[in-house]
């Protein structure tokens, strides 16, 4: 993966950042790899502090759901939604610098849930165009 100062690390950090910025019923966007290790992680609040658990948890869930879509001859997994009390999580699958990587966008209830889902794809896509 790229080293903290590279081009494609800036264009990460400011794809996220633009999300966010115009979006404050987001909570938080991590991007970690699909075994478990985070790449980046932005938070409104705490959260941040936790990027080390939220990959870990990305990766499974995302993992699981390929497993689950796989085992019920449903095709792959495109994207996991946790509906919460508070809002959603999505879990959806990327590509950084050509390696497999999770997305994870958590949005407050104040947004749709095909606001987060458009955005967070949208998101995705943006992520995967980045090169060094």
């Amino acid at each position: 993966m790229a080293n903290e100062n590279s081009q494609a690390k800036v264009a990460l950090s400011r794809c996220i950042k633009d999300l966010c910025e115009t979006n404050r019923e987001i909570a938080l966007v991590t991007l970690c790899t699909t075994d478990g290790f985070p790449i980046s992680c932005f938070s409104v609040n705490e959260l941040s502090n936790q990027a080390d658990k939220f990959a870990a948890m990305s990766s499974t869930l995302s993992a699981l759901s390929d497993s689950s879509a796989s085992q019920m001859q449903q095709g792959q997994c495109e994207i996991t939604i946790v509906e919460a009390t508070s809002g959603n999580m999505l879990f959806v699958k990327t590509d950084y610098l050509s390696q497999p990587c999770v997305l994870t966008v958590v949005a407050q209830s104040k947004m749709t849930l095909a606001e987060a889902r458009y955005k967070t794809k949208r998101l995705a896509s943006e992520i995967s165009t980045i090169s060094e």
